[in-house]
């Protein structure tokens, strides 16, 4: 695309780019670029426009149909503003300028989890302000740098070592597989030898940093081995109930966090290694909690905006994966095949966010303004078609825990509820303490208790091992309920290894009033 750049606006999204990642607080200032999607094709005009639609739609729809729409608005404008930017910088020098602000992630996690005080092949990685997964992220992304960003090999492969460094302590598996989708797909766009040689040493440290970490058993290293996924099946199922609660418009956008929130709960910025994290401000603090998340963006776009939101967001990624092929942009095909197989476990699309979701979108807008103005009427269709069948086959992949609940299987009576000892009428909703067993087969099980109003919040789950057939130990639950008059408490059980599949083995429920 060659339409007019302003001089000053380029300079300083140049600037922002480089600092983006460490200083990610400065993302709504992309909301300077937002005039740069005059420059899009007048069809990418209509697949904007119709998203900004299929999220203020349902937003009048939601139980707070005023707070739905201005947050609905709000990120759909961030959303454009990254994407005109990505407009601006679309050339792989200006794009190669991330560099800088990863870089300075990196060392900043190396230095301030070596002073952490235990050793750093002990635990993950961790930082002032940013969680072990997105440090996994951010590796990934300095990854696919070093290989599609272009620029000398003096600079590119000790910057691919740390970011592979920094993906191997971070201890993220998610992180691990959208790096190896990414490399592979990036190199298959581009097809060079140079390409290819670059991933098999990328490989080679991989597998031996594995190795090396097996050896001498560096925890999070030896974490990227399991299948385990660290109890997101419970916040899966959470999920489902807000869903099966607003089926048609959803709770609103960033709305979902005041569903998940565990009763007497405190809104926090960042999670913190040292468990002193800042609190929110009161702005962020009226709006519940907006960064607790489904950890599934299927779940998550159900959730907060039903059906037609869904639709929306998945008809704009089939355009942009589309396109990034079409273009043959290995860069752009990396980053958004990555972090979108991410989006499985994980929402690396929402922003404002640590920044991982502001490199997709801005990536996204890299990606279309290579596409040439003058591109005939005939052949849109022969864009669309193909958009519409990956954002059909992204929906289908991307689901894999809501389609994991959707056969129902009959009860099983190797899993049955023997004892339970849970009073129905109390006094005050502090420290409610239930007692249960269950009859079970030898293996490792979980117990949650959650509590559900107009949709279900985890309270507390208790992992334990049965040892010999029908002798399960008696679990012991004790949380904080909602104040409220009436609720219904749920307890669920769950193997004791997380897995795709979020339905539990077996459920009890029972209501809980309150005296005056």
């Amino acid at each position: 695309m060659t339409a007019f750049q302003p001089p000053a606006l380029r300079a300083w999204l140049r600037f922002w780019w480089a600092v983006l990642v460490p200083l990610y607080v400065l993302s709504p200032l992309s909301l300077l670029a937002l005039p740069q999607l005059r420059r899009l094709p007048r069809p990418l005009w209509w697949v904007l426009a119709g998203y900004a639609l299929s999220q203020q739609i349902p937003a009048f729809l939601a139980p707070e149909p005023l707070l739905a729409s201005i947050l609905a608005l709000a990120r759909t404008l961030l959303m454009g503003g990254l994407i005109g930017a990505g407009l601006v910088l679309t050339h792989t020098l200006w794009l190669r300028g991330l560099a800088w602000g990863l870089a300075v992630v990196y060392a900043t996690t190396l230095i301030y989890s070596g002073l952490g005080g235990a050793e750093l092949t002990q635990q993950r990685l961790f930082h002032p302000y940013m969680t072990s997964i997105t440090l996994g992220l951010m590796g990934a992304c300095g990854i696919w740098w070093a290989l599609f960003a272009g620029g000398r090999w003096w600079w590119r492969l000790p910057f691919g070592v740390a970011a592979l460094t920094v993906l191997l302590l971070s201890g993220s598996r998610g992180a691990m597989a959208a790096a190896l989708l990414g490399c592979a797909l990036g190199w298959v766009v581009r097809l060079r030898w140079q390409i290819a040689i670059s991933l098999m040493l990328g490989l080679g440290l991989l597998g031996g940093g594995l190795y090396v970490g097996q050896r001498f058993d560096v925890q999070s290293v030896t974490r990227l081995l399991s299948t385990d996924t660290s109890g997101r099946d419970l916040v899966w199922w959470n999920a489902i109930s807000v869903i099966q609660s607003a089926p048609l418009a959803g709770v609103g956008s960033y709305r979902l966090g005041t569903r998940f929130a565990p009763p007497g709960g405190q809104c926090v910025l960042w999670s913190a290694p040292d468990s002193v994290a800042p609190t929110c401000p009161d702005f962020i603090s009226r709006l519940g909690y907006p960064w607790l998340i489904a950890h599934n963006v299927t779940l998550q776009q159900l959730a907060e905006t039903g059906p037609l939101g869904l639709i929306g967001l998945f008809v704009l990624l089939g355009v942009a994966v589309v396109t990034a092929v079409w273009v043959r942009d290995p860069l752009g095909v990396a980053v958004l095949s990555g972090l979108l197989l991410a989006t499985t476990t994980d929402n690396t699309l929402i922003v404002p966010g640590p920044a991982v979701g502001e490199v997709f979108w801005v990536m996204v807008g890299a990606v279309l303004a290579r596409l040439p103005q003058d591109v005939p009427a005939a052949r849109w269709p022969l864009l669309s078609w193909p958009a519409g069948l990956a954002a059909a086959g992204l929906m289908m992949a991307l689901s894999l825990p809501l389609l994991a609940s959707l056969k129902v299987l009959p009860p099983n009576p190797n899993y049955r509820l023997s004892v339970l000892i849970a009073p129905t009428h109390i006094q005050t909703t502090r420290n409610y303490t239930a007692y249960a067993q269950f009859d079970l087969p030898t293996g490792k099980y979980r117990t949650e208790l959650r509590t559900c109003l107009k949709s279900c919040t985890y309270l507390v789950a208790v992992p334990y091992t049965v040892l010999t057939k029908s002798a399960a130990p008696v679990v012991t639950l004790t949380a904080n309920l909602y104040p409220q008059p009436r609720q219904r408490l749920e307890l669920l059980l769950y193997p004791g290894e997380s897995t795709f599949r979020p339905v539990p083995l077996a459920t009890k429920s029972w209501i809980v009033e309150r005296q005056p």
